[in-house]
């Protein structure tokens, strides 16, 4: 088992189901829980009806009628294990109410209930079958941790620690998530926590072309640095983008342009953002800007060097950074002849770095502001 796949247990506490020929079936929760929210069941025990918000000291809670009342309470680290109900991947979060939860992994918006995991889902099974028989004996029942054995053991169902935690940096969000990988939506809010990472990789590079222009003497020890940073800006943007294009693959489109736009490749970001602004008005060379983040644009001639270095990136990667007809062709870079190998100064790689996160960060803002979700 992987380091991360640490399993949490939920906590101990007791669930009783009163009953009272007179006044009916009452819910009673005690003993200690970390945390714990409120469900309405269907009478048949089939559905998850909706979450039932507390209703606080001196306040009853509102529960659709009829209905079965049950609770799901959180890991000892007081998340919520979640399924999503399009992905089916898990997630940990502290998020389950209000109604909406947006999936960390594909981005769909449904409501919270749909993202209840399979082992809570078999815990509200359990509460389900005590108050039933509370019902059909006309008894108080009761299940807990003296309950729990190896033929029933829902009430002590486990989370399972996932690859990173994240807390969502939106104002007045705060929410805090567990998943695979390190790009996610939050689930309360939506928003990604992709543009930190992806600005954090960037300056990590810059941090690595500063370092090696003031301590890196041999030339071409400095080069073989300035090309790695060149085949690396794009190898950032790519993954960013394609988690960011998850928003996308949400709209309403054809059959044809899905596929179309999942094919979209960003280590090809001009073409990319052609098809963009084409099928959406979104793109990675402007951003109009809005209130809080101002414009951004990609001029002409800048346009132009990021066309003739994603040529020189695939140059480093598949011909051994020599120049082939196909690069003369393509970039419009007449510094370098047929059959010569190219060299990437420390000014480009710089500028390039700049350039790549530019339209990172254009991608994200058009998505995330200029579209009316």
């Amino acid at each position: 088992m992987t380091e991360f796949k640490e399993t949490i247990p939920a906590g101990g506490g007791k669930i009783t189901y009163h009953f009272d020929a007179n006044k009916g079936i009452a819910f009673e929760v005690s003993g200690f829980m970390r945390a714990l929210y409120f469900v309405a069941l269907s009478m048949d025990g089939r559905q998850i009806l909706c979450a039932v918000p507390a209703g606080g000291i001196g306040h009853v809670a509102v529960q659709p009628q009829p209905s079965v009342p049950a609770c799901i309470q959180s890991d000892q680290r007081s998340l919520w294990g979640r399924n999503c109900p399009r992905c089916e991947k898990y997630f940990r979060t502290n998020h389950v109410v209000p109604d909406i939860t947006h999936c960390p992994y594909c981005a769909e918006v449904a409501p919270s209930v749909a993202f209840v995991s399979k082992d809570q889902r078999g815990y509200l099974t359990a509460c389900y079958d005590t108050f039933a028989r509370a019902y059909r004996e006309k008894k108080t029942v009761s299940i807990g941790e003296e309950h729990v054995s190896d033929m029933n053991s829902a009430w002590h169902y486990s989370e399972v620690k996932q690859q990173f935690h994240f807390k969502c940096d939106t104002d007045r969000c705060g929410t805090e998530t567990d998943i695979l990988g390190d790009y996610g939506f939050c689930p309360q809010c939506g928003r990604t926590n992709a543009r930190k990472l992806f600005n954090d990789e960037i300056d990590r590079m810059h941090a690595r072309w500063q370092e090696t222009k003031q301590n890196v003497a041999d030339r071409k020890a400095r080069g073989e640095v300035w090309e790695d940073l060149t085949v690396k800006s794009v190898s950032a943007l790519e993954p960013f983008a394609k988690h960011v294009r998850l928003q996308l693959l949400l709209l309403p489109m054809t059959t044809r342009r899905r596929k179309q736009l999942e094919d979209l490749s960003f280590q090809k970001p001009l073409t990319a953002d052609k098809s963009l602004m084409d099928w959406f008005d979104v793109g990675l060379l402007e951003w109009p800007g809005n209130a809080s983040i101002p414009k951004r644009t990609i001029p002409p001639d800048e346009v132009a060097f990021i066309k003739k270095m994603v040529q020189r990136r695939h140059l480093l990667i598949h011909n051994r950074a020599i120049v082939d007809q196909e690069y003369l062709d393509l970039s419009g870079d007449i510094s370098f002849a047929l059959g010569e190998r190219i060299h990437i100064g420390s000014a480009e790689a710089k500028r390039f770095l700049e350039r790549v996160r530019e339209m990172g960060l254009s991608l994200l803002d058009n998505i995330e502001y200029g579209i009316h979700w």
